[in-house]
């Protein structure tokens, strides 16, 4: 799948609310050293797929404050997080920038 393909996959997902529109934070409010958001060992690794293209061998995972797990591929993550950025900063998605990796 390119780069344009997924970022409307994911937008489109972030607009259902199948994926959030923020990143998860990494640690409880209060608790620096508690991490919250990312999973560092976390067993289903490589075997479950990603929420962000639907294909097996996703890598990084985050642990939401609502108990959702979800997995991504490093690529798929780095898109994602910047379309939470764009979010977050009220950027239309017309003006986002699409640059193939």
């Amino acid at each position: 799948m390119d780069r344009h393909e997924l970022t409307q996959r994911i937008r489109q997902r972030m607009a259902a609310g199948t994926l959030p529109r923020a990143v998860a934070p990494l640690t409880a409010p209060g608790r620096p050293s508690s991490p919250t958001g990312h999973i560092n060992a976390d067993t289903a690794i490589g075997a479950v797929t990603c929420a962000a293209c639907d294909t097996r061998g996703a890598q990084v995972a985050y642990r939401f404050p609502d108990g959702r797990i979800l997995r991504f591929h490093g690529r798929c993550h780095r898109i994602w997080e910047d379309e939470c950025r764009r979010v977050s900063l009220g950027m239309p998605a017309s003006t986002a920038p699409l640059d193939d990796d």
